[in-house]
């Protein structure tokens, strides 16, 4: 077969983002969702299909398999798909090319304590914690986070506490069998004037990276989503994001887009690890505007070129997102990002996954 079979599992904002970045070249696309919710339903690109389960998932990989008579590429870019298929469909990773690294490792780097403990090992510096099934009182000291250890459906994505009465409210509605689920961590406190909230985005060729786009995330909802984010400019800093990525990265032969999250002191010069994401994230349409090649690179992931950077001082912003944290925060400084900022979702030759998300 000439044109590439490339398999898009998720039709998140960053599913979406990959389908209209592979919808400039000759590749033959297929997107597989099983929330009819996502936004990228609606995209007029590739072929779109919602899935049921995660048996019916495997019916139309097989499928595929058949009628291309080829191995497809696979890219996952739904948090909770990955969950599903690392529990329930690990064969996918031997059907298809999967590209991230091998499921013994991403299954590994899904659970957050795992993650933790490998960072700690390779050097890197994160905040007290433990799994909610280990906490006992005084372990770590308060204000607390609390947020998924591995992707199951909760009643909250992540959580501040202040007290031990808070504490108790949400623990005793989470399920005896959840709470090796949940992660308790002690809450890292950097004066808002300080802080940076850094993602690191990256594409990795047999461990080697590609490119980096390394921002700060500006403004983020209450629940910790962001809407709005700048490219950082400090070169000392950016090297040294590197370098912590690389350290992380070094000896897992990883192949495919990756996000770290940092947060950073610029007072005392403190750099923590929150955590990576081993697929695209939130972010992945900021990755479309700032690289030239970014879809050669999709499609030649383990010899990829350098990614090419079409601008150097990247501001990107979810509008629907962006309207939301103003108003939350009541904050209206700052108004011409709205002009000087490139769009998620929006795009004026796919216009309806923007509009159908004003209609829920």
């Amino acid at each position: 077969m000439d044109n590439k079979l490339v398999v898009i599992l998720g039709l998140t904002p960053q599913g979406l983002s990959l389908l209209r970045t592979l919808s400039q070249t000759y590749a033959i696309i297929h997107a597989f969702y099983i929330n009819k919710k996502q936004v990228g339903v609606y995209s007029k690109y590739g072929h779109r299909k919602y899935v049921k389960d995660v048996q019916q998932l495997k019916l139309e990989i097989k499928s595929l398999i058949e009628k291309y008579k080829c191995k497809p590429l696979c890219y996952i870019t739904s948090g909770e798909l990955l969950a599903v298929i690392l529990r329930d469909y690990k064969e996918l990773y031997e059907e298809c090319d999967v590209i991230s690294s091998t499921y013994e490792i991403i299954e590994k780097l899904a659970h957050k304590d795992l993650m933790y403990k490998y960072a700690i090992q390779k050097g890197l510096k994160t905040a007290k914690f433990c799994t909610l099934d280990k906490y006992s009182n005084g372990l770590l000291s308060y204000p607390l986070f609390l947020k998924r250890n591995y992707e199951i459906p909760l009643f909250f994505k992540t959580a501040t506490i202040a007290s031990q009465d808070e504490f108790n409210t949400y623990f005793n509605r989470i399920k005896r069998e959840e709470r090796k689920d949940i992660i308790v961590q002690e809450q890292i406190n950097i004066p808002s004037s300080f802080l940076l909230e850094i993602s690191s985005q990256s594409f990795f060729s047999k461990g080697i990276p590609k490119g980096y786009l390394i921002c700060n995330q500006k403004r983020r909802l209450k629940k910790g989503i962001t809407s709005y984010i700048e490219e950082i400019t400090d070169k000392e800093l950016v090297q040294r994001i590197k370098e912590e990525c690389s350290k992380f990265m070094q000896n897992l032969e990883y192949t495919g887009f990756a996000e770290f999250e940092f947060m950073y002191n610029t007072k005392t010069k403190e750099l923590f690890f929150i955590e990576i994401n081993t697929r695209t994230c939130g972010l992945q349409s900021a990755m479309s505007h700032k690289f030239g090649n970014l879809a050669e690179v999709i499609l030649n992931p383990y010899n990829a070129p350098d990614l090419v950077a079409k601008t150097n001082h990247l501001k990107w912003m979810n509008i629907i997102r962006d309207v939301r944290v103003r108003l939350e925060k009541k904050d209206f400084s700052s108004l011409a990002d709205f002009y000087h900022s490139k769009y998620d979702i929006w795009n004026i030759h796919d216009v309806k996954p923007f509009f159908k998300q004003l209609l829920k």
